[in-house]
């Protein structure tokens, strides 16, 4: 007699449902709002009129553009004048996109503010944040 239907569903579906395949977007999506919680000044630059924010915890996550009150992303490595270190009001107004964009091996989510996209958090497969490529590891406080 050969095996019901659901059976073999259950059994192809075993790998689809994450029997050692990489964490589904809640988890990630947990770990990122972790990370967004923990985001501290790293560094503040003064470019072209507009304040750059380095934001991270022992490494640079998120290079951030502030201008005229509102934020949006920087694309490119800081440059400029060094500033101060302070903190910043809107670091407890930062939120999620509720989508995860799964790539071979990292993961990103959407950092918003105020409904904005104004950066992308990368974590690795391990869910560990991945710091910016292009900044240098900023010595300790």
């Amino acid at each position: 007699m050969p095996a019901p239907r659901w059976l073999a569903l259950l059994l192809a579906l075993g790998p689809v449902l994450g029997e050692g395949g990489p964490p589904w977007p809640g988890p990630v999506l947990h770990r990122c709002w972790e990370v967004v919680r923990g985001l501290e000044v790293q560094a503040l630059y003064r470019e072209n009129g507009v304040t750059l924010v380095l934001l991270g915890r022992e490494r640079p996550y998120l290079l951030l553009a502030l201008e005229g009150g509102g934020l949006r992303p920087h694309p490119g490595p800081p440059r400029g004048r060094p500033l101060p270190r302070r903190p910043l009001a809107f670091l407890g107004e930062l939120s999620l996109a509720r989508r995860v964009v799964v790539l071979p091996r990292e993961y990103r989510c959407f950092v918003l503010h105020r409904g904005l996209v104004v950066g992308v958090l990368r974590l690795g497969q391990d869910l560990e944040p991945l710091p910016l490529p292009e900044v240098p590891k900023m010595p300790p406080p």
